[in-house]
């Protein structure tokens, strides 16, 4: 079956290619990426899109992301300047179908968390405590601003190296126990005369995620580890909140968004870019030119 797909890139590249004549288009790996908006230089979006042969629509769209994380860390690279789509909308759409499959997501701002007395005493605590390394509070702050889990994760390691070093400036792989727990510390370090498996020697020396990493959320789990840290070993008492949903908050990169089965009406097209323009002049829920559809047979057989 032949499925077309087409998504949503955000970027502060503009296409311009062959630059002769400022055009805004260019194909690689059977992917076709124009501008969003021909007539807007400002526009922040490129659409990517193509026709994909596949078993099943979850088939044809995993082919298609496959192609862009090849490509758009390149671009990223060459352009010199932002871009993502793990998190854009995206559309596919089955040939002669009457409905697609569609992805949509939007921006939030971010939840805030309370600071109060207790936060307050323990920033109190932490100024007078000649224990912590500065470094670890420059590393920690870095990471709390930071977006991108593996840039996270990379700063949240050098906090606790620097948390950690014993008065030679070595790692004090005791201490890395009683804040971790053996079971982290070995998943992220190793073990003592055997790094090479751990996480966080293979992200620094240049070997990226592999399956096995997708089963836990590290950064989740090293966050509230320190956290117990400071509150069970500093502390004394639970002054910081433990488990907190979403730790890291941050004011950008927030999004929701929801995901189903979408058929045009009145002859409209079955187009990203019209669909996402029906839902910002109407909202999703009264859309005009197009309808959601909730069909498990539909689902099942797409």
């Amino acid at each position: 079956m032949i499925y077309k797909i087409q998504q949503r890139i955000e970027t502060l590249a503009q296409i311009a290619v062959p630059e002769e004549s400022l055009r805004t288009h260019f194909e690689l790996l059977g992917v076709s990426f124009s501008r969003w908006d021909l007539d807007d230089w400002k526009e922040t979006y490129w659409l990517a899109q193509a026709q994909i042969e596949a078993l099943n629509y979850k088939e044809a769209f995993q082919n298609f992301r496959v192609k862009l994380a090849k490509i758009i860390p390149r671009v990223s690279l060459i352009s010199q300047c932002y871009i993502e789509f793990l998190a854009q909308p995206f559309l596919i759409h089955k040939r002669d179908a009457s409905e697609a499959f569609f992805r949509f997501t939007y921006d939030r701002g971010g939840t805030g968390l309370m600071f109060m007395q207790n936060e307050l005493t323990a920033l109190i605590g932490l100024l007078e405590n000649a224990q912590i390394p500065e470094e670890f509070f420059y590393y920690w702050y870095d990471a709390v601003n930071a977006t991108g889990y593996s840039s996270k994760l990379l700063l949240m390691f050098s906090a606790i190296e620097a948390l950690v070093k014993d008065t030679e400036g070595k790692k004090d792989r005791t201490k890395l126990e009683l804040i971790l727990g053996t079971d982290l510390k070995v998943a992220l370090y190793g073990t003592k005369g055997n790094s090479s498996g751990g996480l966080r020697h293979r992200l620094v020396h240049g070997e990226y995620f592999n399956p096995n990493d997708s089963k836990k959320d590290y950064l989740y789990l090293v966050h509230n580890q320190i956290i117990s840290y400071f509150n069970d070993s500093l502390f004394h008492e639970k002054l910081i909140h433990e488990n907190v949903v979403n730790p890291q908050r941050h004011s950008f990169g927030n999004k929701e968004g929801s995901r189903f089965f979408i058929r045009a009406t009145g002859g409209s097209a079955l187009n990203l870019k019209d669909i996402l323009s029906d839902i910002k002049e109407n909202d999703i829920y009264n859309m005009k030119k197009y309808e959601s559809v909730h069909d498990d047979a539909l689902a099942a057989n797409y």
